[in-house]
């Protein structure tokens, strides 16, 4: 379709969006994803995830290669607030003990149900010292 004037509208809102998202694109590379950890070699790092506490029963589990990792320790944090039904922390050191890449995959869920209630990945890259 052009109008009066000679200028094909659609093409100019299709050339409007490929500019868009080049620059979008471009503004992102760079800048590492919430999920991506970098780790350095027989140097402990966390994961802080968000928890339900109290009666819930709900818990995050870890699933990871443990030739590659250690999983050190791991623990509730109260939550900041008394008011019923806040959620807590929980949390979770690992050790790398190769460098390399791998995963670690967390999963909500109560322990005596199949179902999960939620699930997030983890990709960690391990520099040596």
């Amino acid at each position: 379709m052009i109008n009066s004037s000679g200028i094909n509208p659609i093409r100019i809102l299709a050339g409007l969006f490929v500019i868009a998202v080049l620059v979008l694109g471009t503004a992102q590379k760079g800048f590492p994803a919430e999920n991506e950890i970098d780790a350095t070699l027989k140097k402990p790092f966390r994961i802080v995830l968000s928890a339900a506490t109290g009666s819930t029963g709900y818990s995050w589990f870890p699933n990871f290669d443990k030739s590659l990792l250690k999983l050190k320790k791991s623990w509730n944090e109260k939550p900041e607030t008394k008011l019923i039904g806040a959620s807590g922390k929980q949390v979770f050191v690992f050790i790398p003990l190769k460098p390399g890449k791998t995963k670690i995959e967390m999963t909500l869920k109560r322990p005596w149900e199949s179902s999960i209630a939620e699930a997030k990945v983890y990709l960690v890259s391990v520099a040596p010292k």
